[in-house]
């Protein structure tokens, strides 16, 4: 796992240097049972490479965009949070604006 971490952060930020802007992004990768043949963390690199070629999604809520992550992926979203505290937070955090509601 700690190769893949490092296998998207270097594609990630190759691309958040290039347009000269900061993100907080999360990367989801799911393995399954029938992934016979692992070949390395460059897929993961070229791979999240590829996606940062990509048209952006944009949604008008974060709850919008990970609704459209899960739509996705197979593992719940309990799972990822079980396993990601920084998920878990920024989808907890609240910002300065929910007071004044």
């Amino acid at each position: 796992m700690g190769g893949c971490y490092y296998a998207g952060k270097l594609a990630v930020l190759e691309h958040l240097e290039k347009v000269q802007r900061q993100a907080k992004v999360f990367i989801f990768r799911e393995a399954y049972p029938d992934y016979i043949l692992p070949v390395g963390v460059w897929q993961v690199r070229e791979n999240v490479r590829n996606a940062m070629k990509q048209e952006a999604h944009r949604f008008e809520t974060l709850d919008e965009a990970i609704g459209r992550v899960l739509s996705r992926l197979s593992i719940p979203l309990e799972r990822w949070l079980e396993a990601g505290p920084l998920l878990r937070h920024t989808l907890t955090q609240k910002k300065l604006t929910d007071y004044f509601r």
